[in-house]
């Protein structure tokens, strides 16, 4: 069944790359995909063991020594299989970048682009001959080959690590990827929440809230990038783990002949804690809750999170019990949240909780889920009883039973794996705990009560104390949130922009003598004009894209007779879908689908030459101002499944947002439409970008118009 299930998932994959563009036979592909699963799932027994007594648990420690520059270096021997790995971690406390964030980004991938030793093709070169992988970081880095060529690699893994050389035009390349890479996430909801959810919590100028952006990047200059390695990249407070089949003498003799020689710094000290240039406050804990909301104009959904700051680290006493806790808050499938989330309300995929530790400064609990629109408010009031009800009352036997029998499985299985033994032995060093702590990992666990389990909750999930950050489309939620009460009161909103500033309540509300149908004339006028569009007899385009290195073509083909040919060529394959007045079919390697029911009505309107000259102006809604891309836009509801979005300034069509329900969730699909330009006096967009659940790119499908012709002859043969 499993395997009927991966082929399905790659038909699942196949087909909607090819099918995505009008949305036909999506609703059909996705029911067997979930039709599959079920069936898989119901073959899984999810009853948990009985606990039992804690089982034994061996722990082999690595092989340890300490170099005269501070440098520790733990070896674990592992012959099961020829191969062999290291990591180097270098333990700094917390480093703020400042007016420069991005500068660790940049150094991480500007190191292993050559060396004092190797030029960059040089050492890809042999890197790739050996089968080698080998990566740096801010903070170290890692490198893994086959046994024989165990030393080889480990020698070039240290001279890149120590010997770096940084190239300009390497650098500058990067910095432009970099800077890419944040334009790219700009729209992300989840980056944005992400982010906010950082500045709320800790504030500014801390380490755990700062982020990159186009400006502080573009301040960053090779010298920044060779000054934070030369300072920050010591062995002071470095670890160096190696495991595999190895000879522990020969790679001792090696490490020291690498890395013996690597500086100690003595100033390093000094550039951490008070009146230091990395000195932060800690953040406070909040007076009360309150509800925190993040304007993301184009959020197809809404993102909430309950989190509050704690102080946790490994070594506390009750480490063990607030892991439970979580385990039966919010860590898995079974647990509360997930359980009235999505089984028993079903208003999202799922929702999760995470009780992290760190030794080093404060960290965050945090419950999370993204949901509807529509129940966004009901959600946040599920979330808040069910941290009331584990923050107020003992866990069931059974919970705390199935928790415990979870851990005796999957602990002892990780203990078999020389990695895990390598992670173990380094954070008894890092975190100061105790060296039996791992072989007392599930004793421990065993030990914990219901009692703990409570003071845990009430220790770290502050829900009288927490902040509730809800990121998306404020229109759509704000009059709930405000309306929103805990404990008989009711809870106070700030709204915030996408870079964490406070701000006052978007205003969205749109004049009175503005009409659905005012927007659309405008509209049409701003392309040309409603003769110019009637003169219109044929539109034949072409687009183009790529899909992670494969060509993409779109071929159109539409008459005013409602006739439409649409062909899709990717990957090799090729679909073709036809429309011809009142039928249409799919054909998709040789096999011909009729297309029927909604689906037909949808494809015959989206055959239309343009869409806005066949819209009813008595069944379309203006719903209110709102954003695309920064760009102030009107939104016009044309159907439950659809809405179109026009620039106020221009009067162009920005986005049309189309929804289809299948087995109760929404899959929503976006298209972006930019770069307008004339085609014998229409305007026409140049670039349109598509973004649906059902391909899977990053960013989305970007097509690029490379022909757009008007009036072209055609015949009733060209829709056959």
């Amino acid at each position: 069944m499993k395997n009927i299930f991966n082929k399905l998932m790659k038909l699942e994959n196949k087909s909607m790359k090819k099918i995505v563009m009008i949305g036909i036979s999506k609703k059909l592909l996705v029911l067997i995909i979930v039709m599959a699963s079920n069936f898989v799932n119901a073959q899984i027994d999810r009853s948990m063991p009985e606990p039992g007594p804690a089982p034994e648990i061996s722990f082999k420690e690595p092989y340890t020594i300490k170099l005269d520059n501070n440098l520790t270096v733990m070896v674990v021997v592992n012959d099961k299989l020829p191969l062999a790995s290291a990591t180097l971690i270098i333990d700094n406390p917390p480093i703020l970048e400042g007016e420069l964030s991005g500068v660790k980004s940049l150094l991480s991938s500007n190191m292993g682009k050559g060396n004092k030793f190797q030029s960059k093709d040089e050492f890809i070169e042999e890197k790739d001959f050996m089968g080698s992988f080998i990566n740096y970081s801010s903070n170290g880095g890692s490198f893994s080959s086959l046994a024989r060529y165990f030393e080889k690699s480990m020698t070039m893994f240290a001279q890149g690590a120590l010997y770096p050389v940084f190239n300009n035009e390497e650098f500058e390349k990067e910095k432009i990827k970099l800077i890419e890479g944040l334009k790219f996430n700009e729209k992300n909801t989840s980056t944005i929440a992400r982010r906010v959810e950082d500045i709320i919590a800790f504030k500014q100028k801390h380490p755990s809230s700062e982020y990159s952006t186009e400006s502080t990047v573009t301040k960053i200059s090779i010298d920044n990038v060779n000054g934070f390695y030369n300072n920050y990249f010591k062995p002071n407070n470095a670890f160096l783990v190696v495991i595999g089949d190895v000879d522990l003498e020969n790679t001792i003799s090696l490490v020291k002949k690498l890395f013996g020689n690597w500086n100690f710094s003595k100033n390093l000290d000094s550039m951490f804690g008070e009146n230091s240039i990395n000195e932060f406050k800690d953040p406070q804990i909040p007076e009360s809750t309150k509800i925190h909301v993040v304007d993301v104009p184009n959020a197809s959904n809404v993102e909430i999170t309950i989190q509050n700051v704690i102080n946790r680290k490994t070594s506390d006493k009750d480490y063990f019990s607030g892991n439970v806790a979580n385990r039966i808050l919010g860590a898995g499938p079974e647990s509360r949240l997930f359980t009235v989330i999505r089984e028993e309300k079903g208003y999202a995929y799922g929702a999760y909780s995470g009780l992290p530790t760190n030794y080093k400064s404060k960290t965050k609990f945090q419950a999370r889920t993204t949901v509807r629109t529509e129940v966004a408010d009901s959600a946040i009031v599920e979330m808040v009883n069910q941290l009331k009800l584990i923050t107020n009352n003992l866990v069931t036997d059974e919970e705390l039973d199935n928790v415990k029998s979870g851990y005796f499985g999957s602990f002892a299985m990780s203990m078999e794996e020389p990695t895990t033994i390598a992670n173990q032995a380094l954070s008894i060093r890092t975190e100061n705990l105790s060296p039996d702590f791992y072989k007392t990992f599930l004793s421990n666990i065993n030990k914990v009560s219901k009692d703990e389990v409570l003071n845990s909750a009430k220790k770290f999930f502050l829900i009288d104390n927490s902040q509730i950050v809800v990121t998306g489309k404020i229109r759509d939620i704000s009059a709930k949130l405000e309306n929103i009460f805990l404990d008989g009161g009711k809870v106070e909103v700030t709204y915030y922009n996408q870079f964490g500033i406070e701000t006052e309540r978007p205003d969205y509300s749109v004049d009175e003598t503005l009409t659905a149908g005012s927007i659309i004339d405008n509209y049409i006028d701003a392309i040309g004009g409603l003769d110019k569009l009637n003169s219109v007899t044929s539109i034949e385009e072409t687009y183009v894209a790529d899909i992670m290195g494969n060509p993409f073509e779109l071929y159109s083909l539409k008459s005013n007779n409602n006739q439409s040919v649409t062909i899709i060529n990717v990957m090799g394959q090729s679909q073709k879908i036809v429309i011809n007045q009142s039928s249409g079919f799919m054909e998709v390697m040789g096999q011909k689908m009729e297309i029927t029911g909604a689906e037909l009505e949808e494809a015959i309107s989206s055959a239309a030459l343009f869409t806005e000259t066949n819209l009813d102006y008595s069944t379309i809604e203006l719903v209110g101002k709102t954003e695309v891309d920064d760009e102030a836009a009107y939104e016009i509801k044309v159907s439950d499944s659809k809405s179109l979005f026009y620039s106020i300034e221009t009067g162009l069509k920005l986005k049309e947002v189309t929804t289809q329900e299948v087995e109760g969730n929404s899959m929503i699909t976006e298209n972006f439409y930019n770069n307008y330009e004339e085609v014998e006096g229409i305007l026409f967009p140049m670039s349109i970008n598509l973004v649906t659940p059902s391909m899977p790119i990053p960013g989305g499908l970007f097509l690029n118009a490379t022909s757009i012709m008007l009036n072209v002859e055609t015949s009733d043969s060209d829709f056959e």
